[in-house]
């Protein structure tokens, strides 16, 4: 059984389901080199690539929902017979609670010279197909937080035995019919009072509140703008001037506040729906999930048994869900928990004998590594694959990666990736995080280049049944330097991760990045 899943929104991606299996999640931009891209794909090179024929595909799944304006690229390539979900009557009835049946639609779509079977699902039921369906519960409260899909901000669930049940729209509060959107306010904050790229503002926002603290007046005024206008400035007399520099106080108050108000909301609807759907276990995702300390927030409240965050809670990884969710909930395809790789992209091939314990010896003399081996991750995040590493015990290291490599904003911090067995010893509670999704505090002095401001951190936590190319390598370090931590970003420098070693090294040379491993060669300046 052969689905093909398709998202077409910003950061468009491609799935290859293959009897419940992913074969590839392709994120476009990985391709193009254009940040959140979106539209179309090659699809007919595609499927070449994996073996596929267009004649042995059972089932196409789709979101919808395509913008009309692509940047001058072309809409969509499907021509869809039968009615969306999208026009039922209830679709914008605010607070609405339905069954998963409603958000779901089937048609006969046109693609590839041929007819198909078509599943078309609801943005946020994809959001909350992909947390669930990689999670390790069998059941679970599943929410998705967003900055707007298909009409809505937030949507909840609670799914059991494979299926996803009673879904409820909304934070359980409306204003005039309006639901909260808090996703959309980090972008136009970023945008209209830094100059970020919209889609960019959040994670620089993330970055820079703990500079600041939390002022009741803004809180109150996000809070409305988040009802009211949440793609516009803020109104005067509260940012004053339209352009603020992220070193003024009123910058680093108004992102410490826009995380306050967060993590308030956040914290708010996982009480409301431990209330409304159990409290067992709490699946976030939606591109507001990527909010570290939103997420660390309502799992060390113990709201919840346990927290999990997908390692693609964004819109990226909405093709999977898509997918998962037809497989299991559409088809009824059986549903056990499993462990799941976020190594699901463009394979560049395994690694030469040495090649990785080579790098090791470069990291040891205070040097950059850049890795770029084995199969891209799904997310936004790296996760040791298309990697930069470095020695965490240098304290100029974050100016000189931020400077000289990425080319950022001082202010943002870096992560580090840690053996699971030695967590415990340079960081303090222990949290979920095998994909970056939490913060814990560092307990270690000797760990200044992944220490941010206010003493945290977040960790990419490598179990110990993970054998691939981040345990090979913190594995030799350890052995070099008796310290199981190394620093981790993503390999790139003002662009999309790379995606093969061509890109890798392009990026190297174009950048201060000292020294790059790929499947076949050691890279040295």
């Amino acid at each position: 059984m052969r689905i093909l899943s398709l998202y077409y929104g910003h950061d468009s991606s491609t799935c290859l389901l293959e009897d419940g299996q992913p074969i590839a999640v392709i994120e476009k931009e990985r391709s193009t080199r254009r940040r959140h891209d979106q539209g179309g794909m090659d699809l007919s090179a595609l499927l070449e690539r994996y073996g596929w024929d267009r004649d042995g595909i059972d089932l196409v799944v789709i979101n919808p929902y395509v913008r009309e304006d692509l940047d001058g690229q072309p809409g969509p390539d499907w021509e869809l017979k039968g009615e969306l979900y999208t026009q039922r009557s209830d679709f914008h009835t605010p607070d609405l609670r339905c069954a998963a049946e409603d958000r779901y639609s089937r048609h006969q779509i046109r693609l590839l010279g041929r007819a198909y079977p078509c599943i078309a699902v609801d943005h946020h039921l994809g959001h909350l197909a992909t947390g669930y369906y990689t999670s390790p519960y069998a059941s679970a409260t599943v929410l998705s937080a967003d900055g707007g899909g298909d009409d809505r901000t937030l949507a909840a669930a609670r799914a059991e035995h494979g299926r996803i049940l009673d879904i409820e729209y909304g934070w359980g509060i409306t204003r005039d019919g309006r639901e909260m959107n808090i996703g959309s306010v980090w972008g136009s904050v970023g945008q209209h009072h830094l100059g970020y790229g919209r889609l960019e503002a959040a994670g620089k926002l993330m970055g820079l509140a703990p500079y600041g603290s939390a002022r009741p007046e803004l809180v109150d005024a996000l809070r409305t703008a988040a009802y009211t206008a949440p793609y516009a400035p803020l109104p005067a007399p509260l940012v004053l001037a339209g352009h603020l520099d992220a070193k003024e106080p009123l910058a680093q108050d108004l992102a410490a506040s826009l995380q306050s108000l967060t993590t308030t909301a956040y914290l708010a609807a996982a009480e409301r729906l431990a209330a409304v759907f159990g409290a067992d276990h709490l699946v976030l995702s939606g591109g507001c999930s990527m909010n570290c300390v939103a997420n660390t927030a309502v799992h060390t409240a113990g709201i919840f048994t346990d927290t999990f965050v997908p390692a693609q809670p964004s819109d990226c990884g909405l093709a999977l869900g898509q997918a998962l969710f037809a497989w299991h909930h559409v088809l009824g395809e059986p549903f056990a928990p499993r462990t799941w790789t976020p190594y699901l992209g463009t394979d560049a091939g395994t690694p030469a004998p040495g090649l990785l314990e080579g790098a090791v010896d470069h990291l040891e003399q205070g040097l950059t590594v850049g890795v770029c081996v084995g199969r891209a991750e799904n997310g936004a995040r790296a996760l040791g694959h298309r990697s930069i590493l470095a020695d965490p015990r240098d304290p100029a290291m974050t100016a000189r990666i931020n400077d000289t490599i990425k080319h950022r904003e001082g202010f943002r911090p870096f992560a580090p990736m840690v053996l699971e067995e030695d967590s415990a010893t340079y960081f303090g509670a222990h949290v979920p995080s095998p994909y970056m999704s939490y913060t814990t505090t560092v307990t270690s002095p000797d760990l200044p280049a992944i220490t941010h401001v206010d003493g945290s951190t977040r960790p990419q936590i490598i179990a110990r049944a993970d054998q691939g190319a981040a345990r090979t390598i913190l594995e030799a370090w350890k052995r070099r330097t008796g310290l199981g931590v190394l620093l981790n970003t993503s390999l790139n420098c003002q662009e999309p991760i790379v995606d093969t070693p061509d890109h890798a090294v392009a990026t190297w040379r174009r950048s201060g990045l000292d020294v790059l491993v790929t499947p076949d060669d050691l890279h040295t300046k």
